[in-house]
């Protein structure tokens, strides 16, 4: 018995699961650790080549999907099994004193369209009722990145956002398609928080999904399946930000898993975020879709996660 395998059933037998990462260097596909108590738990992705993207042609395609193209991960990329909770986001603003961006508003959604901007509505109190294990909202790509640097500080491993194409990647978890668990709408509700009968309960919006997952606003992260690779909530619950830059031309972006930052129609005041939320329905929660959002821009419906590179480290 090699040591990885020997200490992988040491800590399943003592029913810990999780590798710390300064017991063991966790480099293989599925192989799961976490820097400290309070951190995310990361899981590390297979590396290879993946079709991303959608046809013209496309049932449902929305505008920014992309082309389809053969992207190549060859860097070892550990992703957050989960979105970044409220007790992690509030662990971060108790030990640093952060100010979140704007925050005294949050962009906010009543029972047939959307508020814009409410006044006391924040990370910590963001109008509907939210557990420590909810995902974080109301967080820009500035809060989020501010996060990140403060999680690299603390651990010593360099976190990030992940790019656009990193994101899609991890949540296709090699299959095709606008959904990672098939072709029914009915089986959303297994593996995705979404807009669904519960959500059509409150709001009257948007074409949902046929089932109920049984949450209106956003749901415990982990609370549903995960995709093929170990990844929880990639779909639905709250969008996520990415690190890519928003663009007028989508149709050549890097093959290589980097984020699309530069070129002459780059705006980077603007990002990329991913996933759909618990108000998305059919339309939009798609495993290609992808939207552009201001990096200040914080909203009920909007979180983050992290990755990190394991051949960095």
């Amino acid at each position: 018995m090699d040591m990885l395998k020997h200490s992988n059933w040491v800590l399943c037998i003592l029913g810990l699961g999780v590798l710390p990462a300064t017991l063991l260097a966790a480099t293989r596909p599925g192989d799961v650790f976490q820097d400290c108590d309070t951190c995310p738990e990361m899981i590390v992705l297979p590396t290879g080549k993946a079709t991303l993207g959608s046809e013209p042609w496309d049932q449902g395609r929305l505008p920014f999907e992309g082309p389809v193209r053969t992207v190549s991960i060859e860097h070892v990329l550990a992703m957050s099994r989960h979105e970044t909770t409220r007790s992690q986001f509030k662990e971060f603003i108790a030990v640093t004193g952060y100010v979140p961006v704007d925050n005294s508003q949050c962009f906010s959604w009543n029972f047939t369209s959307y508020l814009g901007y409410v006044s006391w509505h924040t990370w910590d109190k963001p109008g509907f009722y939210q557990q420590e294990t909810h995902p974080v909202v109301c967080v820009s790509w500035r809060d989020a990145t501010a996060f990140a640097g403060w999680l690299t500080k603390k651990t010593g491993r360099t976190y990030r956002l992940p790019s656009s194409t990193e994101f899609e990647y991890a949540t296709r978890a090699a299959t095709r398609g606008p959904w990672f668990w098939g072709t029914a709408s009915a089986e959303a509700c297994n593996y995705a928080n979404v807009a669904d009968f519960t959500f059509r309960k409150v709001y009257m919006f948007d074409a949902p999904f046929d089932c109920d997952d049984g949450y209106s606003n956003t749901a415990p992260v982990g609370h549903y399946k995960p995709n093929p690779w170990g990844l929880y909530d990639m779909l639905g619950n709250v969008w996520e930000w990415t690190n890519d830059c928003s663009r007028e031309d989508v149709d050549n972006p890097p093959l290589d898993g980097t984020a699309w930052v530069d070129g002459k129609d780059a705006d980077c005041t603007q990002r990329v975020v991913r996933s759909g939320s618990w108000v998305t329905g059919t339309g939009a929660v798609r495993a290609p879709a992808q939207y552009f959002l201001g990096d200040g821009y914080h909203s009920q419906i909007l979180g983050f996660r992290l990755v990190s590179v394991m051949d960095d480290d």
